[in-house]
């Protein structure tokens, strides 16, 4: 009776792994969504590909003093 007993733990604690699984899977989709949306409309905004390149400049500097950012 003992091991279906641990068997019964195990599979709970799996259960409640797998649920804590999927809603972190759910949580990054939504994330990764609402980032690729904010960069949609930084695209549109005046001045954005001076910035990107300034950006690619400090990137770049950081990455040859072998920071990373």
């Amino acid at each position: 009776m003992g091991v279906q007993k641990n068997v019964g733990l195990l599979k709970a604690k799996v259960d409640a792994l797998t649920t804590n699984l999927q809603t972190l899977i759910l949580e990054e989709k939504q994330t990764r969504d609402m980032v690729l949306g904010a960069l949609q409309i930084l695209k549109h905004m005046p001045g954005h590909e001076k910035a990107l390149e300034e950006m690619k400049k400090l990137y770049k500097e950081n990455e040859d003093k072998g920071d990373k950012a």
